[in-house]
């Protein structure tokens, strides 16, 4: 009777080619988002948009970065690759804040 492999049509002693990959760094710096202070959003309005735009954020982290826009006028959000930087800016403001992004 005829082995699973023997029907399928391959040996168990086959590999699989060789393949290279080379990974590149990337010579690109990070981007920080900074987040700036207005005189007119709630506080708590700005801790929840942190944590629904930034993934992770704790509720710690949303705080403390709100009180330093608060108290300096700005604060960094979140430090990232550009794309990323951007589509966080894109964000924040969408839901009313201020944000810009600038190389680290």
């Amino acid at each position: 009777m005829p082995t699973m492999l023997e029907i399928l049509g391959t040996s168990g002693t086959e590999t699989a080619p060789k393949e290279t990959t080379k990974r590149e760094m990337s010579t690109e710096p990070p981007y920080k988002v900074i987040l700036h202070n207005d005189d007119y959003t709630p506080m708590e309005h700005v801790i929840q948009v942190l944590r629904k735009v930034i993934p992770r954020m704790s509720m710690r982290q949303a705080v403390s970065i709100m009180l330093e826009a608060h108290t300096n006028g700005k604060a960094v959000a979140t430090k990232c690759h550009k794309e990323l930087a951007e589509m966080y800016e894109e964000a924040l403001r969408a839901e009313g804040l201020i944000a810009t992004i600038e190389p680290d």
